[in-house]
């Protein structure tokens, strides 16, 4: 019984702490690279000498960018990342990422 409660109290830790809505602002001279580290880092860790592992069909800088703004299930929303700074994130991501392999 410990083992569940222990088991589901991390869980809900960890659904927490990925999603709602994140008030993150990149100030306009941030490059892509500060901006992961600055709001991205806490839930998506480095993957060998990528920043992070997404599929091939997400290796696109207009879908990060949306996913970015919208969020998801997981993953908070950004609503204050938009524009230029979107760009510059979505960019970093796609260049510095590896595709999964299905």
């Amino acid at each position: 019984m410990l083992k569940n409660t222990i088991y589901l109290s991390m869980i809900a830790l960890l659904t927490t702490a990925c999603s709602g809505s994140n008030k993150f602002s990149p100030a306009p001279e941030m490059s892509g690279k500060e901006i992961f580290a600055s709001a991205c880092v806490e839930c998506h860790k480095p993957v060998g000498e990528s920043v992070m592992e997404i599929s091939a069909d997400m290796k696109d800088a207009d879908k990060i960018a949306n996913q970015v703004l919208g969020g998801s299930l997981m993953m908070p929303s950004f609503p204050n990342i938009q524009g230029e700074s979107a760009r510059k994130l979505a960019k970093y991501v796609v260049e510095n990422s590896k595709t999964k392999m299905n």
